[in-house]
């Protein structure tokens, strides 16, 4: 008997009962038996926006003893496009991305000499990116010279890889003066404001029926260049002083402000490149009966607590109703008495445009970009302290990315409901969004990854990041965690093994951002967003405030629905989900001691499945028919750098 046979409740079995909601909902699927996707639909058409970058290897034969100057001019260093990496961890500063995604001569030069770099694409290069972009129907792009594509290469100083060997030094040797490593660390892309010198860390086979891997990449060091950076003083001059005020920037030297960035969105392998052009303002879930003097860590004290908690109960639930929440102070006891799963008990905020980029230089053809006023920083990892910006650069220069709305279901309500009990005879649905969320492979066996920390490291250190060593400590000491303590989409996956993830369109923004809420287990993110707002009056108030702030999108309430294929929930108004069986588990590799917090959660996509109004069909290179999407119907919610950022990627670069 299949897993689903045994898990899934009898009122959720039915095949046709799937066929027919999937049919109302005018879904276009990759299958229609959830085993072999079609070639029309993939997560490289669908996933999108996506961060995309310039990597540069040198070449396999320019290894080994011809590390020299005559070696770089016999054999030219070599990059490619790669449309579709993602962060994976921040702290050790983790890349990951999938080895479909990445040129055959660039992976192998990478394979032999162990580091590349990683130049983030923008606008400033548009005609060389959309040259170098894969056509329909490519995992990956061409591969060419620095002089065939047009770009100008960028050497890293010889200062920054002191005390960075590529491979471990000899023994009772130091490396004062690393000239070697000059010849063997490819160039950067001059153009690029931010460039990223990586060493392979990891490459993880995905299948034994594939060659597909996913490539993790930490970065050495950071090179910012200064015409991206606002100083503290410039942030935001103009917008209302709680901007200026939140947490995520207060305390920074500077801002890699996106809008100077101009970071290219691919559209997937076609060509097609989207634009940042808003920035909009979107702030934690908050509890509000949580005391904000100390803002920036109220979250994690809350989060704590209400992890502690035992589910609502109907008595619990009826025991609320009789008792003032607004007024009480938080203990282990009347914690228990309150119904997490309410919203009238949290703050939650939805998008407000915050900036945009100013209309001289929102034409492309004049070739006219806005300079911010800092200086270029260099960051190394492993050796410095602390980055000159204030925080670690991670989040802020992998933009924008693609939110996985990932929902599962909790495995004991599974075996509860299908044992006659859970109460109302339905499974606990999960759903949190993760913006380090990539495919890692594609071809017949197409994969996706998401990055999942602990939940006592949710929010003390993954927004607003400090490297102090105090900080680091912190970190260590919460790696000390029960297996309860992982999140919830991991701990679902694995023991389910399966998941959805569903794609965020900007009338879900405000339910995705409910969804992050710390509820902890036993609760279900799906009730929150649906129970009670408040008084009639509140909610015109409510109302009123979001018309005053600009934030004029009709919030969507999301619904659970089971996946047609997987036993796993979809949400019904997503214009895009993606059935996926979950493959393993992969753990970061540390830096220093206990350094990384994060595991990556590999998934097979076994169906795909898009809104027909959302849904445009192309031609490929090979005259084959692909399916792509319209990016301005389907208006998707993507994450920026900072803990309150977002922007909805609309707009196509012609």
């Amino acid at each position: 008997m299949s897993q689903q046979e045994v898990c899934l409740p009898a009122q959720l079995k039915s095949s046709s009962i799937q066929a027919a909601i999937m049919e109302e909902n005018n879904y276009i699927s990759s299958s229609s038996n959830g085993m072999t996707p079609s070639p029309l639909l993939s997560p490289t058409s669908v996933l999108a926006p996506r961060p995309t970058a310039w990597i540069c290897t040198y070449p396999p034969s320019s290894s080994s003893s011809s590390s020299s100057e005559q070696s770089q001019k016999n054999n030219p260093p070599l990059i490619a496009l790669v449309e579709g990496y993602c962060g994976a961890s921040d702290r050790p500063p983790t890349l990951m991305v999938g080895s479909d995604s990445i040129s055959t001569s660039v992976l192998e030069g990478l394979r032999v000499n162990k580091v590349c770099t990683l130049s983030v694409a923008t606008e400033r290069d548009i005609h060389a990116a959309k040259s170098m972009s894969a056509g329909y129907g490519c995992d990956h792009g061409p591969t060419l010279t620095f002089d065939e594509v047009g770009l100008k290469p960028c050497y890293p100083p010889l200062k920054i890889l002191n005390a960075l060997p590529i491979g471990p030094p000899p023994p009772d040797t130091e490396c004062s003066n690393n000239t070697e490593n000059y010849f063997k660390r490819p160039p950067a892309i001059a153009s690029s404001p931010v460039q990223m010198h990586c060493r392979l860390a990891m490459e993880v086979p995905l299948s034994t029926s594939s060659d597909s891997t996913m490539i993790l990449l930490q970065i050495d060091t950071y090179i910012i260049h200064g015409n991206v950076l606002r100083t503290q003083s410039t942030l935001y001059p103009t917008t209302k002083s709680s901007i200026q005020g939140n947490p995520d920037v207060r305390t920074i030297t500077a801002k890699i402000d996106c809008l100077l960035l101009r970071p290219l969105a691919s559209f997937g392998n076609n060509g097609r490149f989207g634009r940042v052009k808003t920035i909009y303002h979107m702030g934690r879930p908050r509890p509000r009966e949580v005391p904000m003097m100390d803002r920036n860590r109220a979250l994690s004290r809350s989060q704590k607590l209400i992890n502690s908690c035992k589910p609502t109960t109907t008595t619990a639930a009826a025991e609320k109703k009789k008792t003032n929440t607004a007024t009480q102070i938080f203990d282990g006891t009347t914690c228990n008495k309150i119904d997490w799963e309410s919203n009238s008990l949290w703050e939650i905020d939805d998008l407000v445009p915050a900036c945009s980029i100013p209309p001289e230089y929102d034409n492309i053809r004049d070739n006219m970009f806005e300079e911010g006023d800092g200086q270029t920083i260099s960051y190394t990892y492993r050796k410095d302290n602390v980055c000159p910006l204030g925080y670690n650069p991670m989040k802020q220069v992998v933009c924008p990315r693609f939110i996985g709305w990932i929902s599962t279901y909790e495995p004991e309500s599974l075996l509860s409901t299908e044992n006659g009990g859970g109460g109302s005879g339905q499974p606990i649905a999960h759903i949190s969004p993760y913006s380090f969320c990539i495919d890692v492979a594609r071809g017949s066996k197409p994969m996706i990854a998401f990055a999942a920390c602990p939940r006592s490291d949710e929010f003390d250190n993954s927004d607003d990041e400090s490297d102090s060593e105090t900080e680091k400590q912190r970190s260590r000491n919460n790696k000390k965690i029960e297996s309860d303590g992982w999140k919830d989409a991991q701990r679902d996956a694995e023991l389910t093994g399966v998941f959805c993830v569903n794609l965020v369109s900007q009338e879900m923004a405000w339910a995705m951002n409910a969804s992050a809420a710390p509820l902890g287990k036993g609760l279900s993110e799906f009730q929150l967003m649906r129970s009670d707002n408040g008084t009639q009056q509140q909610q015109e108030e409510k109302e009123r405030q979001r018309e005053g702030s600009a934030a004029t999108t009709r919030r969507t309430i999301p619904t659970p629905l089971p996946a047609p294929h997987i036993n796993a929930p979809y949400v019904a108004e997503s214009p895009m989900f993606m059935e996926c069986r979950y493959v393993k588990t992969v753990k970061i590799p540390d830096i220093h001691d206990n350094d990384s917090m994060y595991s990556l959660i590999i998934g097979e996509v076994v169906n795909i499945h898009v809104r027909k109004d959302v849904a445009m069909k192309r031609t490929a290179d090979d005259g084959s028919e692909i399916m792509d999407i319209d990016i301005e119907k389907m208006k998707p919610v993507a994450r920026l750098g900072y803990g309150q950022e977002y922007t909805v990627v609309t707009t196509e670069i012609e």
